[in-house]
């Protein structure tokens, strides 16, 4: 009896020692990012969320909605979230200020915005004394806004601007008569639309060039996170030639995130960003240059900035140099035609 016990001893310390001694699976580095719209220019990230392309990176990624730019800067300076997909002018404003944000990423330079309004209202001259609704202050939506009264001969003094909310609000507001004019994003003009409004005002037509789907961080983290930082481009970058390759799939998820289920803007949505995400998302000097300008006509601490500061290009610039974007060419070939 007594040697049947040593040698059951003897078996549970071996299996002791051997589970000890065998290395465990490392648990996927845990990852908070936020996405900033539902308009189909923050695809990339949803689709890399949900085909699975962070988990293929080693990431668990906790994805948020952030409607706003400035509540997403403030998140990212307080370390609540380490990698941000959105436009990236408030995070610009806030380097002007002295933060150390970065654009890592940028994918879409240019405002694909329009501004709906009420049918009565078919000039820009119409938008004198006329409500405006934006999603919040000092957002894109507002920014942009302001820019486009400007180039069609007006100030922002003749209308009044509103923080509304997000898409779904502003819409509803329309509806509503709460607004008289509102923007959105993307073809989701055609949800407006359907519902009656008119597009007053195109903002892609405009000569404004702005990074508006970009991935941006801190400086001090991607400084001490390189590896992070590059697994997590890998993914929203995989994201982008999966969206162009795949439209029935990356429709389904697009549906998801948008809260649409009219299958006309559906595809649409996958068509239009198909044509206009680029597939190497490297910031340049003059990006950086062209947002500062922008930003300098409300901002005048933008003309001393230094453009250089606020763009980190080096990480897709290394993604180039390793063959990833040729291997995701061959990987996820493009089924329709890039086009507006």
């Amino acid at each position: 009896m007594r040697v049947y016990h040593v040698a059951f001893a003897l078996v549970v310390l071996v299996i002791g020692l051997e589970s000890f001694a065998r290395p465990t699976a490392a648990a996927p580095e845990r990852i908070n990012a936020s996405y900033g719209a539902t308009n189909g220019s923050m695809a990339s990230t949803w689709i890399a969320k949900e085909v699975g392309f962070f988990k293929r990176q080693d990431l668990d990624v906790n994805l948020l909605y952030i409607s706003g730019g400035p509540r997403s800067v403030m998140a990212l300076l307080g370390s609540s979230l380490q990698f941000v997909n959105h436009s990236a002018l408030p995070s610009l404003e806030a380097y002007v200020r002295g933060a150390d944000t970065v654009l890592i990423g940028t994918a879409l330079n240019r405002v694909d915005h329009s501004l709906m309004v009420q049918p009565n209202i078919t000039t820009p001259q119409d938008l004198r004394g006329k409500i405006l609704g934006v999603s919040t202050q000092g957002a894109l939506t507002d920014v942009v806004l302001r820019e486009g009264l400007r180039l069609n001969g007006l100030s922002e003094k003749d209308v009044t601007i509103i923080p509304v909310g997000d898409l779904g609000a502003r819409l509803n507001a329309l509806q509503t008569g709460r607004v008289h004019g509102a923007m959105v994003a993307g073809v989701q003009y055609l949800a407006a639309a359907k519902l009656g409004f008119r597009q007053l005002i195109d903002f892609s037509k405009l000569p404004i060039e702005m990074s508006t789907s970009s991935i941006l961080s801190r400086r001090s983290y991607i400084l001490k996170n390189p590896e992070t930082t590059l697994r997590f481009l890998k993914a929203w970058v995989e994201g982008t030639y999966f969206l162009k390759s795949n439209p029935k799939s990356s429709v389904e998820i697009i549906a998801k995130y948008v809260g649409v289920r009219d299958p006309e803007i559906l595809e649409s949505i996958q068509a239009f960003y198909t044509g206009t995400l680029l597939e190497k998302p490297v910031p340049t000097v003059a990006l950086a240059k062209s947002m500062l300008a922008f930003l300098s006509r409300s901002n005048p601490e933008a003309k001393e900035a230094n453009p250089e500061g606020f763009i980190e290009p080096r990480f897709v610039k290394e993604l180039e140099a390793s063959g990833f974007f040729a291997e995701l060419s061959r990987k996820y070939p493009i089924k329709q035609k890039r086009g507006d």
